[in-house]
């Protein structure tokens, strides 16, 4: 592959690229528009340090000169990473992919060899050729989806190896599990360019992009926490299913009801509204659940901070898809502080991880744990 790099130093550029590539630098941003003419590469990459005029009139004008379908790679400094993003997305520029200013120089040149293809390429599907089960979660907010994204995909990976998982952060709001796990440099939406197409979301290798467990090889966490048009969030979708037997989707807050999450609820084999045990949490969640059902989707209640002996009762026509108890303020708070996992501790809360293994064997019989 022939990479055209904008960069001031020419002995320093090829040390920011794929060991395999060919690379041609050009020293001014005059001289990278006349290569690019000239040349035609098979891909660019640019360091926004080479412009001195706004994004938005240098960005639009440097793809309109590069083939369509040349993937263009923005390396950008801290205070250009903003607006150069926006330019992007505001404008629609197909196949420009924007970095993060915070990478390292081997993290630069790994970030594109994955982009180009030169890191992990090959497509990996998941076991059986079946496509996998996508779960979109959320709530009204509170009711536990954060700790249930870091507790339940470990014990169902670990009492399904066989099984590959994936569990993406979509809470713009508040994306507690990239915190968490340490997702920033697992953005999905660094690849939109590809999720333009079905077919190029299909080829990429989405494992490469995630964040793979130390301790459960067939487990994958990524940062997908982005305003997402409702063709991107839909290819997504199909290319971690075919990818993956479990996508587990925390979306967060159910309100407002945007375009793109009614392409989730839509596009979802399962929709889980996490509800808190008590009664408003419960009568919200009948007219939330009602009102989709009139559009044609289906969802199941997560009944959540559930005391002990406490009665409950979501209706006769609600599916209840699992009930997970209360836990302490403060033996949450001490798992976070040590950034512990419960259900990996020495001493978990044996009625949290008891209800989990609970839903764990409804999953795998495909059917809600029991219904109201």
């Amino acid at each position: 592959m022939k990479i055209l790099v904008c960069y001031p130093m020419k002995s320093l550029a090829k040390t920011y690229m794929p060991i395999t590539s060919e690379v041609l630098v050009a020293e001014s941003s005059e001289e990278f528009s006349r290569l690019a003419h000239l040349y035609q590469p098979d891909a660019t990459v640019v360091f926004s340090e080479m412009y001195a005029t706004p994004a938005w009139e240098w960005l639009p004008a440097l793809r309109n000169i590069l083939p369509a379908h040349t993937p263009l790679i923005i390396v950008p400094l801290y205070r250009d990473e903003p607006i150069i993003a926006q330019v992007a997305e505001e404008m629609e520029l197909e196949m420009v992919y924007v970095l993060s200013a915070q990478l390292s120089q081997e993290e630069i040149r790994g970030k594109i060899s994955l982009i180009l293809g030169f890191a992990q390429d090959r497509t990996e599907n998941h076991s059986g050729g079946i496509e996998g089960q996508v779960y979109a979660l959320m709530s009204y907010g509170a009711s536990g989806i954060t700790t249930f994204c870091i507790n339940y995909p470990i014990l169902l990976a670990r009492q399904y190896p066989a099984k590959s998982i994936a569990v993406l952060d979509m809470n713009v709001a508040k994306p507690d599990l990239t915190r968490f796990f340490k997702l920033q440099q697992h953005q999905l939406a660094l690849f939109r360019p590809d999720l333009l197409d079905l077919q190029t979301a299909l080829r990429r290798n989405w494992r490469s992009v995630c964040k793979q467990s130390a301790h459960m090889p067939n487990l994958y966490y990524a940062n997908a926490a982005s305003k997402w048009r409702s063709a991107e969030l839909s290819n997504m979708i199909a290319a971690f299913r075919q990818q993956f037997d479990h996508v587990y989707v925390d979306w967060g807050y159910c309100f407002p009801e945007s375009e793109a999450m009614q392409r989730l609820l839509n596009t979802a084999d399962r929709n889980l509204l996490f509800v808190r045990a008590d009664p408003f949490g419960i009568e919200s969640a009948r007219e939330w659940i009602k009102n989709w059902r009139e559009k044609g989707v289906q969802c199941e209640v997560l009944l959540s901070h559930q005391e002990p002996g406490q009665p409950y009762r979501i209706g006769e026509d609600i599916p209840l898809y699992g009930v997970v108890p209360r836990i302490s303020p403060s033996r949450l708070m001490q798992s976070q502080r040590s950034s512990s996992v419960l259900i990996e501790e020495f001493f978990p809360p044996k009625s949290y991880i008891s209800s989990l293994k609970e839903i764990a064997r409804a999953d795998h019989a495909e059917k809600s744990v029991v219904y109201s």
